[in-house]
């Protein structure tokens, strides 16, 4: 029961921020890259150094923050992660680092997940970044791009940014 209210909340809490998007900035160059990811999921962040180098977009510039599952055993949460304690019981990002990220005016953030998964949703959608990548199988309304590739195949992830990058202006041929 409380789940089901629990997502009608932040389906709520989404909707709002969708209005509240300032989609003028959306061509730009991309200068900055942010990747948001489940930690749970992923260990390793070679691939995603992999995709922004080939973006040619600099270590300094690239930014990574994930979910994780908090657990009571576990140290303190580093900078560039969130847990479900800093998202609130209606869908508000109380967490400074949560805060933090989705007030960095970055170019591109890429969601690397194609599940649903309302807390990375949540931040997706509250972010100030000016041009939003997810993958098939999420809400097209968060997005301004969908790749139709696995996002755990890095090549292809790659391949496609790079075409629709240089089709968009946003990165140089």
């Amino acid at each position: 029961m409380f789940k089901v209210i629990k997502q009608r909340y932040y389906q709520k809490a989404i909707t709002a921020a969708l209005a509240q998007r300032d989609v003028s900035r959306l061509n730009t160059k991309m200068q900055t890259l942010a990747f948001l990811y489940d930690g749970d999921l992923v260990n390793e962040l070679s691939p995603y150094y992999k995709i922004a180098s080939s973006l040619m977009v600099s270590e300094t510039k690239t930014q990574f923050f994930s979910f994780v599952t908090f657990k009571k055993n576990t140290p303190s949460l580093l900078r560039n992660q969130f847990s479900q304690k800093d998202i609130s019981f209606k869908g508000l990002l109380t967490g400074a680092s949560a805060k933090e990220f989705v007030s960095m005016d970055t170019d591109v953030l890429i969601y690397m997940s194609n599940k649903k998964h309302l807390p990375l949703e949540s931040v997706v959608v509250k972010s100030n970044a000016k041009f939003k990548v997810g993958f098939k199988g999420v809400d097209p309304r968060y997005f301004d791009l969908i790749l139709g590739v696995d996002p755990a195949n890095t090549q292809a992830i790659i391949t496609e940014l790079t075409k629709y990058f240089k089709i968009l202006g946003k990165i140089q041929v």
